[in-house]
């Protein structure tokens, strides 16, 4: 059939639907949904550190940060969208337009489909239908407990096949009970698990730790386990069966990193080998209002961190990204990283440790071990707390005064509290250009009082002098907020010289809001010293994905209050 017949039976109403789909602009179109549909954005690889330019690692991150599935265009965009209006006038001249309405109705009920809800936005299971268990369990767990503490071999020495060894304890419990309640074989197997996870594993913390959207975990006695999920703190449906469960599950949690809880230890801070790093601090009832101990969980969700990790939660934008990993390969800006706490700045820290190149020796000083740099010249020191009889304790900054001696190319301290933060200042001065440490603090130049504040409680030395010191020390420093529950990074501001007795910070780029649905974050300023020394090395800080320029007129929606 030629065109001009085509066009003549398609204003008549006459066109069948075999007809229609041999015509060559449907078939292109059809094709080219095909291929939008079919297309998926290719996976990124990890990047190793040092193994990338600056230049590569921009356009990575970019595609990373703006990459997006291209869905075909509805019909009504179409160059052919004339034809749905055509047979809309005239579906009910014939049967043969009423099959055309058909046929295009599905594809464009299929092309419009709303995009399915993303499954980190789903609620977890336990928030909805609340804990898996039986009332047989819940004596069958206890009984068996009771017999595995007379089964087990009382010579340490001696290997126990601790499954078979569980498995047996449920089955003699249950035999006991049988009298009283029915104990089905369902209920035996659950009965094992439980007992096991409690014995080996996360016991009723393993749900908490499978959901992603978890970050703390609080356990205020045994019948209260609480959670901050996305921000919020939410109240779980699980606990311990009772007082004596709860503290056998914490003494063997402790014991596996050699920690006790007791009254001669009455706080333990530490992180267990766990494959999550856990960061448990716990506190002996003897020093709170209460007659159990109480503990908070920390769970890093990022295990080995880099640029491209962050990109992924959005802390920021990819251009921002790059240029930070380019400052910090340069090895000469030091960097302050600061916020509130559980803001993301041992995250940020990691990650800009990433950028360091593996020919560098890095040494970490931390209260807890929270850093960890794939990088096969790393030093991790720890400090240690007193034992029972209040000797072997090392303090942070003895550990720096030790670092200084270690050769390091760069010195991160985990967080500056105390006398630390005198030491570091002097670190910086004898040369170890590009080190990283934070700090709690408000604003940027919050930051710099506070550190003042520090290094004056140790130093004696006039105000101003140490302003100075300060000033000329620290570069670059970067702010960590939560913002609707996810961190972010809602400032890079460079560090000038002291005016009239007060420290002076210029911002580079600061969080300003949601564009469309989107963070969005704007460059302040085009006069940076640092961006200038960033630039020489062939990398600038452009407008991109998420980052707007500064005389960019798009306003985005202001963040609500963090």
């Amino acid at each position: 059939m030629g065109l001009l017949q085509q066009i003549q039976k398609r204003k008549t109403g006459n066109l069948s639907v075999d007809e229609l789909i041999t015509t060559p602009q449907y078939t292109k179109r059809e094709e080219q949904r095909t291929e939008s549909t079919e297309s998926e954005p290719p996976e990124s690889e990890p990047r190793q550190a040092g193994e990338q330019s600056a230049e590569d690692l921009l356009a990575a991150l970019v595609a990373e940060s703006s990459k997006q599935v291209s869905m075909p265009k509805p019909a009504s965009e179409s160059d052919n969208g004339t034809k749905d209006t055509t047979v809309a006038k005239t579906q009910t001249a014939n049967s043969d337009s009423d099959s055309f309405r058909i046929v295009r109705s599905r594809k464009t009920a299929k092309t419009a489909k709303p995009a399915k809800k993303k499954t980190e936005d789903r609620l977890p299971w336990w928030l909805t239908e609340g804990k898996k268990t039986t009332p047989q369990v819940e004596l069958l767990v206890p009984e068996a407990r009771k017999v595995l503490n007379e089964i087990l071999p009382t010579d340490s020495d001696k290997p126990v096949d601790l499954p078979a060894s569980v498995k047996r304890a449920v089955h003699l419990a249950a035999e006991m009970l049988r009298g009283e309640v029915r104990v089905t074989a369902k209920d035996q197997e659950i009965a094992e698990k439980e007992l096991l996870s409690l014995l080996t594993g996360k016991g009723p913390l393993q749900p908490l730790y499978d959901d992603k959207a978890v970050t703390d975990i609080f356990i205020d006695d045994h019948k209260s386990i609480r959670v901050i999920r996305r921000g919020q703190a939410i109240e779980t449906p699980f606990y311990f069966r009772s007082k004596e469960e709860y503290k056998a599950y914490l003494a063997n949690m402790l014991q596996s990193v050699d920690r006790v809880l007791n009254l001669s230890s009455p706080i333990v801070d530490c992180v267990l080998a766990d494959g999550f790093r856990s960061r448990i601090n716990a506190v002996d009832s003897s020093v709170i209002d209460g007659d159990e101990p109480r503990v908070c969980i920390r769970v890093p969700r990022l295990q080995k961190i880099s640029f491209y990790d962050i990109l992924q939660t959005k802390t920021l934008p990819a251009t921002l990204a790059a240029w930070l990993a380019e400052l910090t390969a340069t090895g000469e800006a030091n960097i302050m990283v600061l916020g509130p706490t559980g803001s993301g700045k041992t995250v940020m820290t990691t990650a800009l440790l990433s950028a360091v190149g593996s020919d560098e020796r890095i040494i970490t000083i931390e209260d807890v071990p929270e850093v960890f740099v794939p990088t096969s010249h790393l030093e991790k020191l720890v400090s240690r707390p007193a034992n029972a009889q209040g000797e072997g304790a090392i303090k942070m900054p003895q550990l720096l005064k030790a670092a200084l001696r270690r050769a390091p190319h760069r010195i991160v301290v985990g967080e500056i509290r105390d006398e630390e933060g005198s030491l570091f200042l002097r670190a910086l001065e004898t040369g170890h250009a590009g080190s990283i440490a934070t700090i709690h603090a408000d604003s940027p130049r919050d930051c710099l009082w506070r550190l003042l504040d520090v290094v004056q409680a140790y130093e004696s030395a006039p105000q101003d002098s140490l302003m100075r010191r300060i000033a000329r020390s620290l570069h670059i420093l970067i702010e960590q907020r939560k913002v609707d529950g996810k961190p972010c990074l809602v400032e890079v501001a460079e560090v000038c010289p002291p005016v009239n007795g007060e420290f002076v910070t210029k911002p580079i780029v600061r969080y300003e809001g949601t564009l469309d649905g989107r963070r969005t974050w704007r460059i302040m300023t085009k006069n940076s010293a640092w961006m200038e020394k960033i630039r020489e090395r062939g990398l600038d800080l452009q407008p991109g994905p998420g980052l707007l320029d500064l005389d960019s007129p798009e306003k985005p929606k202001p963040p609500r209050k963090i």
